[in-house]
C-alpha cells in the first residue's frame, strides 16, 4: 500500500459527512472553552457567535443526513432542552444583525439648535456568560461521543469491505485526489477532532494512519 486510495460508496460518504460534523462540533467546543476561560470581564460576543454558527451547521437544512434526529433523541431530556435552546439562539439572534445578545433601537432627539438627530442605539437583550458556556460544553461533549461512535462503526464497515479485497483489487482503486499519504500530515488525512480538547469529558482518540493500524484490522492479502 504505497499510496492512499479514494474510497467510494455509501459508507465512505457517511464517514465524510460524520467527519465534517465532528469538525464543526470541535470548533464550537473550542470557542466555548475560550468563553469559559475569558471570565466575566472578557469580550466574548464574537466567540459566542462563532460557537453557535458552528453548532447550527451540524443541524441545518443543507447538511447531508447523518442521524442527527436519532442522536439528539438519545440524549437525556435536559440535554435535549439545551439543544433546542442553543439552536434557537442560532436561528434567531446569531442569524440577524446585532450580534448574539444585542438588538438595535432607532431614536430621534432634538439638539440645542432644535435640529432633529436620528440614530440607533445598541440595546442588550440578555447576557450569555460562563454558566451558559458550561451547559453548552456538556451538550457538545455528549454529541461528540455519539458522533465518534458512529464514525467508528462506519470505519469498521469499511475495514470489512477492504478485508475482502485482494492486493491487486486494492491497487486498482482510484488514487486519492489529495495525493500520496506519505507526503501529507495526519491531520490533513482524517481529523478525528474531539480528542484534541484537553478538557473534554469523554476523550476520543485520533485514528492512526492506515499504515500504522494493527495487522488484524488490515486487508488479508496472501
Amino acid at each position: 500500500m504505497s499510496g492512499a486510495r479514494r474510497l467510494d460508496g455509501q459508507q465512505a460518504r457517511r464517514l465524510e459527512v460524520l467527519s465534517g460534523i465532528a469538525d464543526d462540533l470541535l470548533a464550537a467546543a473550542t470557542y466555548v472553552d475560550r468563553i469559559k476561560e475569558a471570565g466575566a470581564t472578557g469580550d466574548i460576543d464574537a466567540w459566542w457567535i462563532a460557537a453557535l454558527v458552528c453548532y447550527g451547521r451540524c443541524f441545518g437544512k443543507g447538511v447531508a443526513p447523518w442521524g442527527a434526529g436519532d442522536v439528539v433523541g438519545s440524549l437525556p431530556d435536559l440535554l435535549q432542552v439545551r439543544h433546542r435552546h442553543f439552536r434557537r439562539l442560532r436561528d434567531t439572534l446569531v442569524s440577524h444583525p446585532g450580534g448574539v445578545d444585542h438588538t438595535y433601537a432607532t431614536e430621534a432627539m432634538l439638539d440645542r439648535d432644535d435640529r432633529v438627530r436620528i440614530g440607533c442605539e445598541r440595546v442588550p437583550m440578555f447576557s450569555l456568560g460562563r454558566l451558559e458556556a458550561m451547559d453548552f460544553s456538556e451538550l457538545l461533549d455528549a454529541l461528540q461521543t455519539h458522533v465518534d461512535r458512529r464514525r467508528g462503526e462506519v470505519e469498521n464497515d469499511l475495514r470489512m469491505l477492504l478485508s475482502d479485497m485482494t492486493q491487486e483489487e486494492f491497487r486498482q482503486l482510484p488514487p486519492s485526489e489529495q495525493g500520496d499519504r506519505e507526503h501529507r500530515s495526519e491531520t490533513r488525512v482524517v481529523r478525528h477532532a474531539p480528542g484534541g480538547r484537553t478538557n473534554c469529558r469523554h476523550p476520543i482518540t485520533r485514528a492512526a494512519p492506515l499504515q500504522d493500524q494493527r495487522a488484524d484490522q488490515l486487508p488479508k492479502w496472501g
